[in-house]
């Protein structure tokens, strides 16, 4: 064939190879242009808090790092990617050429008319054997950006794991450090009720009462001490619920939760950014989309199935009638073939492939859109949650500074007369109700700032990939 002619044959052959590439979807949802809470600007340049020290707790830092060394769920995630990985590599390797050695022995015994024994023949014989697809429609180079995609897919997921796991020990932490306050807020409670009981007790003996009176606090000592049991039931199964989360049993040795340390824990300032950055910041949209890019790659190779395919193959052969001379002096054959294979009829089975993997990136089009609509939304549900509950815990401190006071000042009231018991219960009911509230806000405020923390990407950042970096 003429150089020029057999030119042209392959530059249309290299268009047509680039013709089935598959164009990846345009952008399919537009961010918001601001928080609805009005939070972020222009200036932000983005999360200002990359990891859990933000929360100035080295009882949480603790915790975190036990969860990421032995949680059960992290495990499975590393088994899943070394899989994905593997995946990839079987991919890769069908770009290369394929090598095969043999190596045969042969005896012939065959026994003489004449009786004189037997005439044995052995030969030995050895091959090598290559072969190799020309990629000329990019099928083998677009199963291999499917793998790759799959397994970038597979680490962004892992990578969210490990933000869900670490949300889950913060979330957890507070809630069992919130059960402890609020259980010495009711001891202290039945404490401070048990003594006003004696002094209704000494006035009832001493006729200044009725036994009206003395039945009425009482009732309030047996309602606080009936309320301790779920307490402590609640903190036993945050306890159990944080072991398995660090990948230890109901006898895990946990770090000690003092009362004080719920209002001790820093609620961090986080800075959420404009709505555009969070498309960089998530793990689980870059997982989405990753998928997206897998599927494109799937459907371009699908495309490329329906073309013809070259394979060349060689082979080098050796035999020799013994073995120790089969590579000095053997007798050597080869051949190189090269096959050209069209596919023509297979009752549509490729065509339908085709349409099925095209169905498949419609789909996760689809799931890609939802993931960017509900993080936007998780983002904002999260800002107004924060603000929320940092102007509640403002109101419900006043509210508690001002119960005390109106407890210290019935009791002293009731001491001389000037109310009755009544008065008095009221006032303590509030204070002990708005000890609790407060103590439930301050952990709400803790887990808001978790939450916003998780939903805006956590510490995680895009290129940080530890699993590949790790095996690299």
């Amino acid at each position: 064939m003429p150089i020029k002619p057999l030119t042209c044959l392959l530059a249309s052959l290299t268009l047509s190879a680039c013709a089935l590439q598959t164009p990846l979807p345009e952008q399919p949802i537009a961010p918001p242009t601001q928080w609805a809470t009005g939070s972020g600007d222009e200036s932000s340049t983005g999360i200002e808090i990359t990891d859990w020290t933000a929360w100035q707790s080295a009882q949480l830092q603790a915790l975190q790092q036990q969860a990421l060394n032995a949680n059960l769920d992290i495990a499975g995630s590393i088994a899943r990617l070394r899989q994905a990985d593997v995946q990839l590599q079987q991919s890769g390797a069908s770009l290369l050429p394929q090598l095969s050695a043999g190596l045969g022995a042969n005896r012939n015994d065959n026994e003489r008319s004449d009786g004189d024994g037997n005439n044995s023949r052995s030969s030995y014989s050895g091959n090598l054997n290559a072969s190799y697809e020309v990629d000329l429609w990019g099928r083998l180079r677009a199963e291999r950006d499917a793998s790759r995609a799959s397994l970038l897919a597979n680490e962004f997921d892992h990578s969210g794991l490990l933000l869900t796991i670490e949300a889950s020990v913060a979330s957890t932490w507070f809630q069992r450090l919130e059960t402890r306050r609020r259980l010495q807020l009711a001891e202290d409670s039945l404490t401070n009720a048990q003594r006003v009981l004696e002094l209704v007790e000494n006035r009832y003996r001493l006729g200044a009462i009725n036994s009206l009176e003395v039945s009425q606090q009482r009732t309030l000592v047996a309602q606080l001490q009936a309320g301790l049991p779920n307490l402590r039931q609640q903190y036993r199964q945050q306890s159990n619920a944080l072991a398995l989360l660090i990948g230890q049993g109901p006898d895990a040795e946990l770090p000690d939760s003092a009362p004080e340390l719920l209002a001790e824990v820093t609620v961090p300032e986080i800075a959420p950014g404009l709505p555009a950055s969070l498309l960089q910041r998530r793990p689980d949209i870059r997982a989405s989309e990753a998928r997206l890019q897998a599927a494109n790659a799937d459907l371009t190779a699908a495309r490329a199935a329906l073309y013809p395919s070259i394979q060349l193959t060689g082979q080098y052969g050796a035999q020799s009638l013994a073995l120790s001379s089969l590579v000095n002096n053997p007798v050597t054959t080869w051949n190189l073939a090269a096959g050209l294979s069209q596919p023509i009829f297979q009752g549509g089975r490729l065509r339908a492939r085709v349409a099925q993997t095209s169905a498949r990136q419609d789909e996760l089009l689809i799931d890609y859109q939802r993931t960017l609509l509900t993080a936007f939304i998780d983002v904002d549900n999260a800002l107004s949650n924060v603000d929320q509950t940092r102007q509640r815990a403002e109101f419900l401190a006043t509210t508690e500074a001002e119960a005390r006071r109106a407890l210290e000042l019935a009791e002293i009231r009731y001491r001389s007369g000037a109310i009755d018991l009544q008065t008095l219960l009221d006032t303590q009911r509030t204070w002990y109700s708005s000890q609790d509230n407060l103590a439930q806000v301050q952990a709400a405020r803790l887990q808001a700032s978790v939450d916003l923390f998780r939903v805006l990407g956590g510490g995680w950042q895009a290129g940080t990939v530890s699993y590949l970096a790790e095996r690299d």
